[in-house]
């Protein structure tokens, strides 16, 4: 079965530093993950294909406030442009840069051809719907490109719990239902709350990276089998965990064949073939 990673970034030099501070480290301690080995992009598309992922979304980072090490859009463009068929792009929006932020998504997607935005909000010890990310939210629904919002527990010091909350994520989504919002890190541990945000809003999807092999994630499948079936994308979180380890921690749930599909392939390659960025809708 072909596979659409929703969350997915090369373990090449470039983003495995990022990798290299406490925070993150105690992130992969506590979800049992290895160290990744690096790896050169044409041995990661090697990679992938022995793996059936077809197609990644390799998101950048700019999130000054948790001191991590950037991902800067020029890279991830280079990457996308390198592997057009293979690789789309979003691009690192810092949420704490006010206009500069609004300058940097225009300058992302018209000028270096990214597809759409990643936000850490908990970067800036902030929730989603803080009236300083509203701009941001308002240029991507100008440019009809999709938002991913980092969301969970954030198992380390310095953001608070209610910073990655997926409740604000209403508000977003009730002030901008043009946009496109994509839950990331299956926004446990509000496994009700972000399967009710997906049912509520037609704009809202939720990706199964990180937690979903934690308590309450079974939940996911009852409501992909039911409710929700074109909603929940997969999503590893590579390199922070291992492909092969995320495809388990989905497969163990109690997904329908069809639903499974759905989760591994087809809502993933609906929703980019809606936003335009791999060809015409189906």
């Amino acid at each position: 079965m072909a596979i659409i990673d929703f969350r997915a970034r090369p373990p090449t030099p470039e983003y495995l530093r990022a990798l290299e501070l406490p925070l993150t480290q105690t992130v992969m301690r506590k979800l049992g993950s290895p160290q990744p080995q690096p790896r050169t992009i044409d041995e990661w598309m090697q990679d992938l294909t022995r793996l059936d992922v077809e197609r990644v979304v390799f998101a950048g980072r700019q999130s000054s406030g948790t001191s991590a090490n950037d991902v800067t859009n020029e890279y991830v463009a280079e990457v996308m442009h390198g592997y057009p068929d293979r690789v789309v792009g979003l691009a690192g929006i810092d949420p704490l840069l006010g206009m500069r932020s609004v300058r940097e998504v225009r300058r992302a997607v018209e000028e270096l051809g990214l597809k759409g935005v990643a936000l850490d909000p908990y970067g800036g010890r902030i929730a989603a719907n803080d009236r300083r990310l509203y701009p941001i939210y308002a240029k991507c629904a100008e440019l009809g490109v999709p938002v991913v919002i980092t969301s969970g527990p954030l198992p380390f010091a310095g953001p608070r719990l209610e910073h990655g909350s997926v409740l604000p994520i209403d508000d977003v989504a009730c002030d901008f239902p043009e946009l496109t919002i994509v839950i990331d890190h299956s926004g446990w541990s509000w496994v009700t709350e972000t399967i009710a945000l997906a049912f509520r809003h037609e704009n809202v999807y939720v990706d199964t990276s990180f937690y979903f092999h934690l308590p309450g994630c079974a939940q996911f499948a009852k409501a992909a089998n039911t409710c929700i079936p074109d909603r929940i994308l997969f999503a590893s979180g590579f390199p922070v965990v291992p492909i092969p380890t995320a495809l388990e921690r989905v497969r163990m749930h109690p997904f329908s064949p069809d639903a499974l599909e759905g989760v591994l392939y087809r809502n993933a390659d609906r929703l980019l073939r809606k936003l335009g960025i791999v060809g015409d809708s189906k």
